[in-house]
């Protein structure tokens, strides 16, 4: 678990504004857990005699202090917070444990839909019980009005829009068999905003099979001069002669500012198989192809017998086909942390925003910040780190109902 403050509470957790805990405790299933911080902090906790920390969790996974327990005390906090915030639901928990209960993850959701003012991050290792009961856009929550009782709680599910807008859904990514597990079950969920949090980072993750890159360099990588470009073979010479001509010194401009536009607008992935209009005008067919991005919102089609189609989507629409909307990855920190090599966090990275997600690098962690003088000892102070990886974005909003 990220370092975080117990309660209801404003967060030092970088990504998030404030802590939401309706439910403490869980249990270990994965190396990511071996070294969680809220396990050490709820044992410090049940100590202060502090009332959500009295149950104790098994001790071969948990501990004392850290059993599963529900608090119906603090579901009804965010409804008295005025000023909207980012709220990070269950820091010292996870929401879809199996000891939760199917209409207490009801509530907490009703819950959510009342206060739209506010932005609610939930992190899970539980993949499979959020896909079960969130479900797909389709099922507009219908487990989990199936789950409660409650009238109010119903009631407060069947009117909401689905997914709700204000709910980011995440998983943790701590190694590439977590990434291989738990990150299809996520696609397959439905989410306003759907991340991963590939903390404490603990090898290098390919996220190419999820994440295929808008442009085929970032833009900063790529080459001043079309002379110094190479084409793949499948994209046929007017084509290539188009894009060369619209992009070319004489109208100064280049392969740099030809990918950078790919970001701008938001554009498919180059090279990607799409299915799009064939063509212009009210109603033109639809074809398949390879995407090759041309200008603004005009692109091209390769098909496979190598004829091409002019084409052409939405100005800065959304781009709802995008499985994973942030990315966030950070270095372990704390007694026993696991070093991180900056090589995985800059293949991350650079994997995410080639693919146009957000990227949010939160820290090297203690080995990396001991062995380099840091000036912060988690490795956090991003002024410490290579330049690349100095990068902190958030997703852009992502229109309700849409996935």
């Amino acid at each position: 678990m990220p370092h975080t403050q117990p309660g209801g509470l404003m967060s030092n957790i970088e990504w998030t504004e404030q802590t939401w805990n309706p439910t403490t405790g869980c249990d270990k299933i994965s190396p990511g857990c071996d070294n969680c911080y809220a396990l050490t902090m709820a044992k410090r906790l049940k100590a202060m005699g502090q009332a959500k920390y009295q149950t104790d969790g098994n001790p071969a996974t948990s501990g004392p202090g850290f059993g599963v327990a529900m608090h119906d005390d603090v579901l009804t906090e965010p409804l008295r917070w005025t000023k909207p915030r980012r709220v990070f639901v269950n820091s010292m928990s996870d929401l879809f444990h199996a000891d939760v209960t199917d209409e207490f993850i009801a509530r907490v959701f009703a819950v959510m839909a009342a206060t739209p003012q506010h932005t609610y991050q939930i992190l899970t290792k539980r993949h499979g019980r959020m896909r079960s009961l969130v479900g797909a856009a389709i099922d507009g929550g219908q487990r989990l009005l199936e789950a409660t009782p409650d009238e109010d709680t119903a009631q407060a599910l069947y009117d909401a829009t689905w997914p709700l807008p204000n709910v980011w859904l995440g998983v943790s990514v701590e190694d590439q068999k977590r990434a291989d597990l738990r990150i299809p079950a996520l696609i397959d969920t439905s989410a306003a905003v759907r991340f991963l949090s590939c903390e404490p980072l603990l090898g290098p993750v390919d996220l190419t099979p999820w994440l295929t890159p808008i442009s085929p360099l970032l833009p900063e990588q790529a080459s001043a001069s079309w002379a110094d470009w190479t084409w793949p073979e499948w994209v046929p010479a007017i084509v290539r002669e188009h894009i060369e001509r619209f992009w070319g010194a004489d109208q100064g401009r280049s392969p740099r500012d030809w990918m950078r536009d790919m970001h701008q607008q938001q554009a498919p992935a180059f090279g990607a198989r799409v299915t799009m209009d064939d063509g212009f005008g009210a109603d033109p067919k639809q074809t398949t192809g390879r995407y090759v991005h041309a200008w603004n919102n005009i692109g091209r089609l390769v098909r496979d017998d190598g004829t091409f189609a002019y084409t052409s989507f939405g100005y800065a629409r959304d781009r709802t086909e995008l499985p994973i909307d942030w990315v966030i990855v950070g270095g372990e920190s704390g007694p026993g942390a696991r070093p991180v090599n900056p090589d995985w966090v800059a293949g991350l990275s650079a994997t995410a925003q080639a693919a146009g997600a957000a990227t949010f690098v939160k820290q090297l962690g203690s080995v990396w910040a001991t062995a380099n003088s840091a000036s912060d000892r988690k490795g956090g102070t991003p002024e410490d780190w290579p330049a690349e990886l100095q990068v902190r974005q958030y997703p852009a909003s992502v229109k309700a109902g849409q996935r």
